[in-house]
């Protein structure tokens, strides 16, 4: 009796500390599914905080009939090496967020319910303040076309800028991007209407010739999405995380989510009144959910 209620005592303790036992764990039959994921660059990333918290919720929507579970944060990689270490068996990470194109799909198991909504796709520039007045002149994808793009040297934005005629400079870093732009190397940053209000507020004050360039919007498709290895352990992972997000979507979690993240920021950036140019994304060619509309943001719904 007093080994009993020596048990109940440590599961107690454990519980209100935040942490699943092991024991406990294993008296009810439940192994942890364990969760890796890639670290942030730096201090000043943030990028995939949001992403992070998705999945957690996810998670959280279904424990009761998956069991529970642990995120950890791995160290930085880069988005190559992320996806290496993905088709590696013993790789560092287990679990990926990019955005979607044919070769991941084809080599990962993708979970396909879009993390941001797809607002990703929608681009708009960092850039130097003294060249505002040559965005606004723009009224044609030609005319935009005579501006150099940054990106990230292994970012799929740089095949999707490239493929539709733009200069492209790679940048080495994420956070060398800044230093580059403010050293005109080339003419603006093209980010994710979902990073860049975060980004000005982290680079802003280092780069205070910096500013949102204020009159364009260049779309492209490009789902976000969690990705897992194609293994039968993988397979798991991925329809669990499919359940936990289809119920987000379903008990409107997600929409509350990313109306918290980024609802704001939308709002700020005035998209509805900008000239929008879209372009193809020759990377992602294959069938994606876009007659779901639940999953997706369209700028002044």
């Amino acid at each position: 009796m007093k080994l009993t209620v020596l048990i109940k005592t440590c599961l107690i303790l454990c519980l209100c500390a935040g942490v699943a036992p092991v024991s406990a764990v294993k008296a009810q039959g439940q192994p942890v599914w364990h969760f890796i994921h890639n670290g942030p660059e730096g201090s000043k990333d943030h990028r995939y905080d949001y992403h992070w918290r998705v999945l957690q919720a996810a998670l959280d929507a279904t424990v009761k009939d998956f069991g529970p579970y642990r995120m950890t944060s791995a160290k930085y990689m880069s988005e190559t090496r992320q996806i290496l270490e993905m088709q590696n068996r013993r790789g560092m990470i287990n679990t990926l967020v990019h955005d979607s194109t044919n070769t991941l799909e084809n080599n990962l198991y993708p979970v396909k319910i879009p993390i941001d909504k797809g607002i990703i796709g929608y681009r708009v520039f960092l850039i130097r303040s003294e060249d505002q007045p040559r965005f606004a002149s723009v009224q044609s994808l030609e005319d935009l076309k005579r501006f150099s793009i940054g990106q990230g040297a292994d970012w799929s934005e740089v095949d999707i800028y490239r493929a539709a005629g733009f200069k492209v400079v790679p940048a080495a870093t994420y956070e060398s991007l800044f230093p580059m732009l403010a050293a005109k190397r080339f003419d603006a940053i093209g980010r994710g209407v979902s990073e860049i209000a975060n980004e000005m507020a982290m680079f802003g004050e280092a780069y205070p010739d910096m500013m949102i360039e204020n009159s364009l919007l260049v779309y492209y498709p490009m789902p976000e999405y969690f990705f897992f290895p194609k293994t039968d352990e993988g397979l798991r992972y991925a329809r669990r995380v499919t359940a936990g997000m289809q119920l987000l979507v379903q008990n409107g979690t997600l929409d509350r989510m990313f109306k918290e993240e980024f609802g704001k920021v939308l709002a700020s950036l005035n998209l509805r009144h900008r000239r929008l140019f879209r372009i193809a994304n020759p990377t992602l060619t294959t069938s994606q959910p876009y007659d779901n509309l639940q999953y997706w943001y369209t700028p002044g719904s």
